[in-house]
């Protein structure tokens, strides 16, 4: 084996790994979108709130918008880094708790950059990071892993929804 291939399978090991993470991300954070998130958007008071932030965040600076994302992406970062030392720690339930919140930073960002994202794609550096971001995960949702995860989930699910109605009578 030479120097080139041994490179190659170092790459393809931390892709893979990339690969595994960014599934056990995406698929816990439909699940939280899912059941939490939606739920929370049906109540009529809350569009209007939501209307009434997207109306001042876009009227903010986009420097201030991108402090008060990126202090968010810190916290919900260390959140994810406590929730995984109280796993190493074996406490289960904490760590599903805390993981959970994590996603709440998580989602007011997902709000306030989708509310500022055309300002803050004037920035140079922001607008490099973002767009290398995006053709990141595309590289990783075509990854060979992913492919096949995504495939036996599909598989999974389409079987036990079968059962479901074989149940129901």
């Amino acid at each position: 084996m030479n120097l080139n291939q041994i490179k190659f399978k170092i790459f393809r090991f931390f892709i893979n790994i990339t690969a595994i993470i960014y599934l056990v991300f995406d698929e816990t954070f439909v699940f939280v979108y899912n059941n939490i998130a939606k739920s929370l958007a049906k109540f009529p008071s809350l569009e209007m709130i939501k209307e009434y932030w997207r109306i001042k965040i876009s009227e903010m600076n986009k420097h201030v918008v991108l402090v008060f994302l990126l202090s968010h992406l810190v916290v919900s970062e260390l959140l994810g880094i406590l929730s995984f030392m109280l796993l190493a720690k074996g406490l289960i339930i904490p760590f599903v708790t805390l993981y959970i919140f994590k996603f709440f930073p998580f989602f007011l960002m997902k709000f306030v950059f989708n509310c500022a994202k055309e300002e803050l794609l004037t920035i140079g550096w922001f607008n490099y990071c973002y767009t290398k971001t995006v053709q990141f995960t595309d590289y990783l949702k075509e990854t060979e892993i992913v492919v096949k995860v995504k495939e036996y989930k599909d598989s999974v699910l389409k079987n036990v929804s079968k059962i479901k109605d074989l149940i129901k009578f």
